[in-house]
């Protein structure tokens, strides 16, 4: 093996790890350990020699005629170191080709791995959107609801105003219409008593008769007392007037609410 060219440190090695059963045995050996950290470090020496003889402390041991190694030719010993070259080359292709087998699974499996990752990634930020979108179109049907009540709620108003107009209107028209018939009467007649229709912020209606010579306090003293109300005016829809507490000394004649008047409370 030293005249094919290997170390004298690795050939000892692998004699001895084949017991030194054959050349055949011992190259396959260094095929399979070339790459060990350790192959050309030095060895110790071996209990036994090279042949593999060995003697037992107190017994003798005996003598054998050793064995000359064949001597091969320098064409054989050429044949065998390239045979041997081959062989590792071979194998160093084989592990070098598993290797890059190897490289290649997992690199696939990454990939795999990341597209798996990239997958759930992007599901979970479409539930994130679908989330998104979903509470803006509940949002969106709640500003509608809320729109159309308010909506509602003035025209509700609204009806309900112009109801109380029309409503102010027909009491008032008989005051026009009889309006002028007084003017053209002869003098008009003197009323002891006048009839009072208080309308209440409530929608309620007061009715009662006062004396003519009441005034527009007793009115106001009626109205806090019945309808337990503290601030409040008077008014009348027609003609239009706002009285004022400068005006509740007078009485019910001299305001011209006889014989009978609709007067209008409103808070204040």
């Amino acid at each position: 093996m030293l005249s094919m060219g290997f170390g004298e440190n690795r050939t000892v090695r692998a004699l001895r790890a084949v017991q030194y059963e054959s050349l055949e045995r011992a190259i396959a050996w260094l095929e399979n350990h070339e790459n060990d950290p350790d192959i050309d470090d030095p060895v110790g020496e071996s209990c036994g020699n090279v042949l593999g003889s060995s003697a037992t402390p107190g017994q003798t041991a005996s003598v054998e005629p050793e064995e000359k190694p064949v001597e091969l030719t320098p064409e054989q010993r050429a044949e065998k170191a390239a045979q041997l070259q081959a062989k590792i080359a071979e194998k160093k292709r084989l592990n070098e080709e598993k290797e890059k087998q190897d490289a290649i699974m997992r690199e696939k499996i990454r990939r795999k791995e990341g597209q798996s990752l990239a997958e759930m990634r992007e599901k979970r930020e479409l539930d994130e959107a679908k989330l998104i979108a979903e509470e803006r179109r509940r949002q969106k049907l709640e500003d509608q609801r809320a729109r159309k009540a308010v909506l509602e709620k003035i025209k509700q108003d609204r009806e309900s105003k112009l109801k109380e107009k029309e409503a102010e209107k027909k009491e008032a028209a008989p005051q026009q219409s009889a309006a002028p018939a007084q003017q053209s009467a002869a003098p008009p007649k003197q009323y002891n008593e006048c009839r009072l229709q208080l309308r209440l912020p409530t929608g309620q209606a007061l009715v009662n008769t006062f004396k003519a010579e009441d005034t527009l306090g007793d009115v106001v003293a009626f109205v806090r007392d019945t309808a337990k109300l503290e601030t409040f005016g008077l008014m009348t829809s027609f003609p239009r007037k706002q009285y004022q507490p400068s005006d509740y000394g007078f009485d019910l004649k001299s305001l011209g609410l006889c014989p009978s008047s609709v007067i209008i409370v409103s808070k204040q």
